[in-house]
Order: structure tokens, then sequence, then C-alpha cells
């Protein structure tokens, strides 16, 4: 029952993602995704590439990896290149997700995180990944808009339970 829950929580994280990407950023020109405004990471390639990599990291730490790698590796990526990152991420979530238990989730891991050992449980580091990208989905909005782009709001999580509900 929770890990279902949790999954209904991951598929809203996803979708706001997907349509953030699909209806703002992958429209913008390929220029505007670069632009330095001086806000949060500076440009949406700076800032989309940190959100993968730290999707990314915190899957491998979920896999007990401990010496976590980066997603995106290239020094100045594309827009097509870090959504290809972030496509692969994202699958491999779902692959995760989907194998998900009530047991796991509650299961403790080793992580280190910024060079601090720790145990945690599993719920943490996932829930760490929803409010991550949430914060840095409202990021998005506002380097969008400095750019003189259009990217709307999340869709209500209220409004995706009625949605989903039927």
């Amino acid at each position: 029952m929770i890990a279902d829950t949790i999954r209904m929580i991951f598929e809203y994280q996803i979708q706001e993602d997907r349509r953030l990407w699909n209806k703002a950023i992958m429209t913008l020109p390929e220029p505007a995704f670069k632009v330095d405004t001086g806000y949060s990471w500076g440009s949406l390639q700076c800032e989309c590439a940190h959100v993968v990599d730290v999707m990314h990291a915190s899957l491998e730490r979920l896999h007990g990896i401990k010496h976590t790698t980066v997603a995106v590796t290239m020094d100045d990526p594309s827009r097509e290149q870090v959504r290809a990152a972030w496509d692969r991420v994202e699958a491999r979530w779902r692959r995760y997700m989907a194998e998900l238990d009530d047991q796991q989730f509650t299961r403790e891991i080793d992580i280190v995180y910024r060079d601090t050992a720790m145990t945690t449980p599993v719920w943490q580091t996932i829930f760490h990944v929803f409010n991550h990208n949430t914060l840095h989905r409202a990021e998005m909005r506002q380097l969008i808009a400095a750019i003189g782009g259009s990217a709307g709001a999340d869709l209500g999580f209220v409004d995706y339970c009625l949605a989903i509900s039927g």
C-alpha cells in the first residue's frame, strides 16, 4: 500500500517534469537554454543538468553506490543532450519504482551525501528527489520567465489525484 502511494506521487512528479520540458523548455530557441540569468544555477542548461544529476545520484544511492557519478558528463551540453540524459534516468527510476514494495520502502541504506556517511531509510531518499524536483521546477519556471518564455504552473497535486481517480 505504501509503495503504491509512492508510485502515484512519482507519476505526478514525472508528469509535471515532462509537462515543463515539453511545453516550455523544448519550445525555447536553443540559445535561450544557455542564457545565464544570474538566478539559481544561472541557466536552464545548468539547472536541468543539476536536477538530472541529483536524480541519477539518488538512484545510485538507492542501489548501494556510495560514491555517485553524474548523468550529464559533457561540459556544454545541448538541450537535446540534457533531455536524453533525463529520459534515461527517468526510465531507470520507472523500473526501480515498479519493483518497489512496502518492505523495500522502509529498508535502511548506507549512503554518502556531501562526504558524510549516514544510514537512512529508502523513503527519505525518494522524498528528497520529489522535493528537489518540485523546487527546481519552480526555479526553471522563473528562469524561463526571466528570458521571456512562458512555463505556466504545476498542476496541483489534488487536481492530479482527482484526475486519476476518474
